[in-house]
């Protein structure tokens, strides 16, 4: 994203950005507004955030957004469409981008940022340009060899929870990962737009860790054929671990 020339006033409406108005947009959208944090540790995280990125979401009707896949839901069947049909899947993301960059664009201008000059706009670098990024999906690929194993000779732990969890935030920690580089490449680059996705991606990392951290635990402590090889993802992790949260 294009910064506009630091110049130019700010305008009335940047400065009214989180007033009546505005809130009760992002409100009709299914967004909660929290404004912008001072430093570092004063965000405080929506909860329903956590169901995009958690394995086992809330699922819960009031939250905003399991509760509007439930809603979605409802109405394919309402409609006697298969709600898990891949045409009815896109037309629920397709709605729900649609609103989403609705509401990214408005923030963006009332920051004084301008987003539709394409052409203008420089891009992070690509995932493997990063060192730390090449490290941790070597990390990621290592599990998928290791459960690939498990499942091949039919163990019982591949059934586990903690195999569950393993599947899961394997990938969902190099996600992040990338994703907190890019952050901490925009930010170096004078970009603040993203200090709140950047303070909120370092917890995720950080819980992502602690589910990894102990889903290896349990696992390697199974006599299991692959309990070396879980033994030694366990300490590669925790090699990584400090890396990754300074990010």
């Amino acid at each position: 994203m294009k910064k506009r020339n630091k110049s130019k006033k700010i305008s009335s409406k940047a400065k009214n950005f989180g007033k009546s108005s505005e809130r009760e947009e992002m409100e009709r959208l299914g967004f909660t507004y929290i404004g912008k944090p001072d430093k570092v540790g004063d965000f405080k995280i929506p909860k329903w955030w956590e169901c995009g990125w958690r394995r086992t979401a809330c699922n819960k009707k009031e939250c905003i957004l399991c509760g509007k896949i439930l809603r979605d839901r409802q109405r394919h069947i309402d409609k006697g469409d298969d709600p898990d049909d891949m045409k009815s899947v896109m037309e629920d993301v397709g709605n729900s981008l649609g609103e989403a960059l609705q509401m990214i664009k408005k923030h963006a201008e009332s920051m004084g940022i301008d987003i539709t000059n394409i052409d203008d706009t420089e891009n992070p670098p690509e995932p493997k340009k990063f060192p730390l990024y090449r490290k941790v999906d070597c990390w990621r690929k290592s599990i998928e060899n290791i459960v690939n194993a498990a499942y091949e000779a039919n163990e019982l732990w591949f059934d586990s929870v903690a195999a569950a969890d393993l599947l899961w935030y394997r990938h969902t920690l190099a996600a992040k990962t990338y994703r907190q580089l890019c952050n901490k490449w925009h930010i170096d680059r004078g970009d603040e737009y993203g200090d709140v996705d950047y303070q909120y991606t370092k917890y995720v990392l950080s819980e992502c860790l602690r589910i990894l951290e102990r889903s290896l635990a349990e696992l390697s402590s199974l006599a299991s054929e692959e309990k070396a090889e879980l033994m030694l993802a366990l300490g590669r992790l925790k090699d990584m671990k400090g890396e990754i949260l300074k990010i």
